[in-house]
C-alpha cells in the first residue's frame, strides 16, 4: 500500500497555485532533449496512477524509452533496500486518504505508470536510476506532513473530482494548466517542497545523465511546465528541447 501511496505523490497534491507568465512549454507530455554533444534523451511527464480502462502507455512512449540506455525516475523504486525505509514511515494523512479514495473508486483498475515503464526497461536491458534518494523524499514528506489541510480536502468526492480533472488534463497534455490552475488553494510551502525545490535539485543530476548516455527521464507531469518547471530550467541551460506529438 505504501508503494502506491508514494506513487500518487504528485497526482492529487503536487500542483502549483502560482499564475505563471506565458510559456512556450504549455502543452506536451513528451519532449526530446538534445545535449550539447548531440546525445538525444527524452523528458516524459507521468501520471503516477491511472485506470487501465481509461489510459495506456502509447507506442510512441514505449518506442522512445527503448531507444535509451537509462530510465531515470524521481526515485529508484526497484531498490529493495531503499524501499524498506518506507515500511516504518508514517505517511501524512492526506496521502492515506487520497489513495483510499482512489482505491475505493477504481479498485484493481489502478495501474502504476512507473511500474509499466520499469517492466519495459527490464525487458530491454535499460538501466534504472533515481533523481533523488529515499532519504531526500522522506525528509520532504516529513515537512509536508506539518502542513495543515481543511478536513473537507479529505472528502472522497472531492479527491475523485480533482483526480478526474487531472486525468483529463493529462490526456490533453496540458502541462501548464495542470501546474497553474487545478488547486488554487494549494499552500505555497507545499508547492515549493513538492515541486520547485525538487526540480532545482534534479537539474544537475539530469545534466550529468544526458551528457553521457541517452536517458528517458520520467517524472510527474506537474514538474514539467511553468516558470520553475524542468523544461524551462533545461532550456535556460541551453539544451535543445522539441515536443514530440
Amino acid at each position: 500500500m505504501k508503494k502506491h501511496l508514494l506513487l500518487i505523490l504528485t497526482l492529487i497534491l503536487l500542483y502549483s497555485c502560482f499564475q505563471s507568465k506565458t510559456s512556450e512549454f504549455e502543452v506536451g507530455n513528451l519532449w526530446k532533449l538534445t545535449s550539447k554533444n548531440g546525445i538525444e534523451s527524452y523528458v516524459y511527464g507521468t501520471i503516477h496512477l491511472y485506470p487501465k480502462s481509461e489510459l495506456e502507455l502509447s507506442e510512441k512512449i514505449i518506442s522512445k524509452l527503448k531507444k535509451c540506455k537509462v530510465l531515470a525516475l524521481e526515485r529508484d523504486i526497484t531498490d529493495t533496500t531503499e524501499q524498506e525505509k518506507f515500511l516504518n514511515f508514517e505517511l501524512p494523512e492526506y496521502f492515506i486518504e487520497s489513495y483510499r479514495a482512489l482505491a475505493l473508486e477504481y479498485g484493481n483498475e489502478l495501474v502504476s505508470m512507473e511500474g509499466e515503464l520499469i517492466k519495459i526497461a527490464n525487458e530491454n536491458g535499460i538501466k534504472i536510476t533515481g533523481l533523488e534518494s529515499t532519504d531526500e523524499v522522506l525528509s520532504i514528506m516529513i515537512d509536508m506532513g506539518k502542513i495543515e489541510f481543511p478536513q473537507s480536502e479529505f472528502e472522497k468526492d472531492k479527491i475523485i473530482e480533482v483526480y478526474q480533472q487531472t486525468l483529463d488534463l493529462y490526456k490533453k497534455e496540458q502541462i501548464l494548466t495542470f501546474k497553474d490552475g487545478i488547486i488554487s488553494q494549494m499552500p505555497t510551502k507545499m508547492v515549493d517542497l513538492s515541486v520547485n525545490i525538487r526540480n532545482q535539485n534534479w537539474i544537475e543530476d539530469i545534466i550529468n545523465l544526458v551528457e553521457h548516455k541517452s536517458t528517458f527521464i520520467a517524472v510527474g507531469m506537474g514538474h514539467l511546465g511553468g516558470e520553475n518547471g524542468l523544461l524551462k530550467l533545461l532550456n535556460d541551460k541551453e539544451f535543445k528541447l522539441e515536443r514530440i506529438e
